[in-house]
């Protein structure tokens, strides 16, 4: 992902001053509100957060620090472990008749190198999981897995998710 993103940056801006000094008015125009919407595109990835809110049972999605949305462990209609086809598997949270989800990444095995959340945010993951969405048991499960495997020292590629969702790791 930041490979694609510092491409992006070099690359936007490259077109457009490339588009000012060669092109006619047109396409002098077009190339800067094409930049302009990619710019806007890019920044809206790169402020994305998501956090738990741990005293209300809420994970939270925060767009450039002014669009929040929350979802309810105890409303969510999924609460599932699954893979991004891009080599990291997420934690998914989707709320109830409602098309917001939230996406907290757990395992990756791509570009960035072998990596895995720590074992306490794994635990405080499960022990949210497990205290306001207790029907939920085998992600709970799941997750503490990955806690004890990743504070053993094993190797991401072998841990409980990785071989469970990540086709790249098996």
């Amino acid at each position: 992902m930041w490979v694609s993103g510092i491409a992006a940056a070099v690359a936007i801006p490259a077109l457009v001053v490339w588009a000012l000094f060669t092109q006619p008015m047109e396409n002098q125009v077009a190339a800067v509100v094409v930049g302009a919407i990619l710019l806007a595109f890019f920044v809206i990835l790169i402020f994305r957060t998501t956090s738990l809110d741990t005293e209300r049972g809420l994970v939270v999605r925060t767009v450039c620090g002014t669009w929040k949305r929350s979802v309810a462990w105890a409303d969510a209609s999924v609460v599932r472990i699954r893979d991004n086809n891009a080599g990291q598997a997420l934690l998914e949270v989707r709320g109830r008749g409602r098309r917001t989800s939230a996406y907290l990444p757990l395992v990756a095995v791509d570009l960035g190198g072998d990596r895995s959340q720590s074992p306490e945010f794994l635990r405080v993951l499960a022990g949210q999981v497990e205290r306001w969405s207790p029907e939920r048991g085998a992600v709970v499960k799941l997750l503490r897995a990955q806690a004890d495997h990743v504070d053993a020292g094993g190797d991401v590629r072998e841990s409980p998710v990785a071989r469970a969702h990540l086709a790249r790791a098996r």
